[in-house]
């Protein structure tokens, strides 16, 4: 359970890692791009209204501006002076020339001209006093005689509004009056143009512009007057338009009936109008509303997909953390302590520990790797490893052989040469002759248990062409060298060539066979196994280096290459032609080899039942007999070799037991007693105990110190010299170093 929650864990961080990748630079580039965005828009949205009041702006100056031509038109129409509107027969003319100039705007409703000093006042209907005008045509609101007069006596054009008209009994609605005084720019005008225009003709260009938009447009003269109006929105009132200012162009942000408006306002160069637009703020920026509400969807889109993906790489930036975690889980190791951390920890923990026991392996092979070596030379002397194992195994070792032929070479000493006082200078000698490199060669030599004797396993290269003469070159190269370092002669017995690593035990087994011809060879001599038999025994039919092959393969207990041997003497018999009475004779004589190899062995208890073996009815019964005996010696053979070696084995250990506290305890006074070279016998207790020597002894003695330290109350000093040792101080760090702590702590902690 605790896996699973730490693997969850460890999946939201790779997962929050991952979001916080994304979000960071996502949050500001959303962030900016959105306040752009919408920075962009409401700066379009009021441009587009500015633009739209500038519009309107622009078409009614160009109206107003067309009212000014008009006005200085007529004033320097001869048609249209005073004289002409006053002569009986050119009035009517100048009646109808004013209707003409009213054709030329869309947007007069009526032209009147005025001249001062006359009470009458000419329109395109004819000419009228002001009395008749106010009484019968035309009706004001806000608008007397006595104002009148005065309004057309201006010297400055201007506008009016001019509510609730009525012409004719008739209400017109609102309309806009524009006084324009003539002649143009003249400081004395002798009179003035007036038009009428309807305020929904203004409205409608108003309209035409600013589109379906739910605000309030408004034309303001000077003095703020309402010119025209274009009202979508009836909340706001006329008289409420006083309490705002007009002062900052542009768009702008108002409170009116607790409601925030945008307003909108710009004002004419040349007529001094002031335009303005009021609308609902959110009415006003609702296409930002719409735009904001789809910028945030996209945005919202996207971290929607962002936090798929960072799950999905979440998931898979774990998958091999997990594979690693279920692999590291698979070595047995105890993760309790672990429980508090993620895989990463736990891998990481784990590959520490597999480098730490790698580091520990290492040293270990390092320090047993001339053990390693000498079992791998003694196991492939055995023929005990498979073929496609050698390889390996050298490459590990570190063991060097050249590729090409192979044969074994025993060293043998004089007997006598190495005794108990001189036991250093046979160390001597054979460890210089552990490997030796020869041209296109190399030996590496193997220390047996006889005291006198050493075995070289010799490889050659393949380059050399006659390899017999190379083989008898090096080891009378060897034997120089020997002579060279130790000042001795030994004799060497040298076995067959083989071209396989894994044939070496047959050299080998052929090598051990020349021992029993030293007698018959001066010492330093050289015995090559194939010369101690130069000529086949023709009448026995098959040669006499099988013998001594089958002879020494059982004293070895080499099942393999006794069999092998048993099987070529017997092919050699099958593929000779003999009478009956000669193959009779060669059956029983190797009857006889065998049953006196086996005797002089010791094995008589399979002798008892010999007439199975005598009585044969044929070469092949004979020779499954044999094979059958010969396989159950050889492995009685190992049976003894073990049991003499278990046997050995517990008497050096019972000898060192026994003996451990003895200051004077060494592995060269062992060696003496049990009569075995000093690194045979390290390598036979490494095997018995898996440590060395030292080891095996320093653990006897710190296990009796730690005894005698809870159980007496003996000086710390007495006890160290008990157990063999004389340097107290250097016992103390070696003792701390082991235990964790001082003689002294211990005796506290375990009392």
């Amino acid at each position: 359970m605790w896996r699973d929650r730490i693997r969850s864990r460890l999946l939201y961080k790779y997962i929050i890692s991952y979001l916080l990748v994304f979000l960071v630079p996502f949050l500001i580039m959303s962030t900016i791009i959105y306040y752009n965005s919408v920075s962009s828009l409401r700066q379009e949205i009021e441009q587009s209204n500015i633009n739209k009041l500038e519009q309107v702006e622009r078409i009614t100056n160009e109206r107003m501006s067309e009212l000014e031509t008009l006005a200085a038109r007529i004033s320097y129409d001869q048609r249209l002076t005073p004289y002409m509107m006053n002569h009986g027969y050119y009035s009517k003319e100048a009646i109808d020339e004013l209707g003409k100039y009213k054709a030329n705007s869309s947007i007069i409703e009526e032209l009147f001209v005025y001249f001062h000093d006359e009470e009458k006042i000419y329109s395109t209907g004819g000419s009228y006093s002001i009395d008749a005008m106010l009484e019968k045509k035309y009706s004001f609101q806000d608008w007397d005689k006595e104002t009148l007069l005065r309004d057309l006596h201006t010297k400055l054009p201007f506008i009016k509004p001019v509510d609730n008209m009525v012409i004719n009994n008739e209400e017109r609605g609102n309309m806009v009056a524009y006084l324009f005084p003539i002649a143009p720019n003249n400081p004395n005008p002798f009179g003035t143009v007036m038009f009428f225009i309807e305020e929904d003709t203004i409205a409608d260009l108003i309209k035409n512009i600013s589109g379906e938009s739910e605000g309030n447009v408004y034309i303001l003269n000077e003095d703020n007057q309402v010119i025209s109006s274009v009202i979508s929105d009836d909340a706001i009132k006329t008289e409420q338009l006083d309490g705002l200012s007009y002062e900052k162009q542009g768009v702008s942000t108002v409170e009116l009936n607790n409601k925030d408006y945008s307003l909108v306002s710009i004002e004419s160069n040349l007529s001094g109008w002031k335009f303005i637009t009021l609308m609902d703020t959110d009415q006003f920026f609702k296409r930002l509303d719409n735009s904001t509400i789809l910028i945030s969807a996209i945005l919202v889109i996207i971290l929607i997909i962002g936090f798929i993906l960072a799950i999905i790489l979440g998931k898979n930036q774990y998958k091999p953390i997990r594979n690693l975690f279920e692999i590291t889980k698979r070595d047995g190791r105890k993760n309790t302590d672990l429980e508090d951390t993620n895989e990463l920890e736990t891998i990481r923990k784990t590959i520490t520990d597999v480098f730490e026991d790698q580091q520990i392996l290492n040293k270990t092979m390092y320090l047993q790797r001339p053990f390693a070596r000498e079992q791998f030379l003694v196991r492939l002397l055995k023929g005990d490893i498979q073929n496609q194992e050698i390889d390996s195994l050298l490459h590990s070792l570190n063991i060097q052989m050249e590729s090409g032929h192979y044969f074994v070479a025993m060293v043998y000493f004089e007997k006598g040469t190495f005794g108990e006082t001189n036991l250093q200078e046979r160390e001597k000698v054979f460890s210089s002759l552990s490997d030796i490199i020869l041209e296109n060669a190399v030996a590496h030599g193997i220390d047996l248990f006889h005291e006198d004797t050493m075995a070289l396993v010799v490889s050659m290269n393949s380059k050399d062409l006659n390899v017999d003469e190379r083989r008898k070159s090096l080891v009378t190269h060897i034997q120089q060298y020997i002579e060279e370092t130790s000042s001795h002669t030994p004799t060497i017995g040298v076995g067959g060539l083989y071209d396989q690593k894994s044939r070496i035990n047959r050299s080998y087994i052929e090598a051990v066979a020349t021992m029993d011809y030293k007698f018959a060879n001066p010492q330093g001599s050289l015995i090559f196994f194939e010369e101690i038999s130069t000529h086949s025994e023709q009448s026995l039919g098959y040669p006499m280096e099988e013998q001594i092959k089958l002879v020494q393969s059982l004293k070895q207990g080499d099942k393999a290459v006794a069999t092998e041997t048993l099987q070529n003497m017997f092919h050699s018999l099958v593929n000779r032609e003999h009478s009956i009475q000669v193959l009779k004779c060669i059956c029983f004589d190797i009857i006889n080899t065998v049953i006196k190899t086996i005797s002089e062995m010791g094995s008589t208890n399979y002798m008892k039942d010999m007439n199975r073996i005598v009585d044969f009815n044929s070469v092949e019964q004979l020779h499954q007999e044999l094979h059958t005996l010969i396989v159950a010696v050889c492995d009685e053979m190992d049976s003894k070799k073990e049991c003499r070696n278990d046997k050995m084995g517990n008497d050096i250990l019972e000898y060192i037991n026994a003996n451990y506290n003895l200051y004077e305890l060494s592995l060269e006074s062992i060696a003496i007693d049990v009569k075995l070279s000093v690194s045979n016998l390290s390598r036979f207790i490494k095997e018995q105990t898996g440590v060395t020597f030292t080891q095996y002894v320093q653990d006897l003695r710190i296990n009796e110190v730690k005894k005698q330290l809870k159980e007496t109350d003996l000086p710390i000093k007495e006890i160290v010299a008990q157990v063999g040792y004389k340097d107290v101080a250097n016992f103390t760090r070696k003792f701390k170093k082991i235990v964790g702590v001082t003689p002294g702590q211990y005796r506290k902690l375990n009392r």
